[in-house]
C-alpha cells in the first residue's frame, strides 16, 4: 500500500483516539466552566481597560471562584495534554522505523515548502504525519464536541447579550 494513505490511516487512527479521550477526560460540564471563565476573563479584562471601577469591584469579587475553576479544569487539560504527547511519541517511534527509509513521501506543488515539515519542497513521513493529523484532527473534534467552536458561538451570542443590555 501506499506510504502516503498508510500515514493519513495512521494519523486518523491517533485523532480518534486522542479526541476520544479528551472527550471521556473532559465532560461537557468542564467545556462549559472553560468557557465561563473565558468569559469572566474577557469582561475583566474590558473593565480594566476601560477604568471601570464598579464592574471591577463586582467582577473582583467573583475571581477565586474562577481560579477555582481554571485549576480544576487546568489538571483535566494537562492529563489530556500527556496523553496526547505520549500517544504521539508512541506512535512517531513507531513510524520512524517503519517509514523512516523513505525520503520522500510526497512532493509539494511547485516550490512551496513548509517550514520544519519539507525539505524544500518534498515532505517527509514525519512532515506528512504532522499535517494529515491536524488536518483530520479539527474535523474529528468537531465530532467528537470538542473543538473550541461550540464555545465561540457561545461567547458570540455573550457579547451580543452584553451589548444589548447595556443599550
Amino acid at each position: 500500500m501506499n506510504p502516503f494513505l498508510e500515514i493519513l490511516g495512521i494519523a486518523i487512527g491517533v485523532s480518534l483516539l486522542t479526541n476520544y479521550l479528551r472527550r471521556r477526560i473532559m465532560s461537557p460540564a468542564d467545556m462549559a466552566k472553560m468557557a465561563e471563565s473565558q468569559r469572566f476573563k474577557r469582561q475583566l479584562l474590558e473593565a480594566k481597560r476601560k477604568g471601570d471601577r464598579k464592574t471591577l469591584q463586582r467582577l473582583m469579587k467573583k475571581q477565586e471562584y474562577y481560579r477555582k475553576i481554571d485549576a480544576e479544569v487546568g489538571k483535566k487539560n494537562m492529563i489530556t495534554m500527556f496523553a496526547t504527547l505520549g500517544i504521539f511519541y508512541a506512535i512517531y517511534m513507531l513510524l520512524g522505523p517503519l517509514y523512516g527509509g523513505y525520503q520522500v513521501v510526497a512532493i509539494l506543488p511547485g516550490d512551496l515548502t513548509i517550514p520544519f515539515l519539507s525539505q524544500g519542497n518534498k515532505l517527509s513521513f514525519i512532515g506528512w504525519f504532522i499535517l494529515a493529523l491536524i488536518a483530520v484532527g479539527m474535523p474529528i473534534a468537531k465530532v467528537f464536541g470538542v473543538g473550541g467552536m461550540p464555545e465561540l458561538k457561545e461567547v458570540k451570542k455573550d457579547a451580543s447579550k452584553g451589548s444589548e443590555d447595556e443599550k
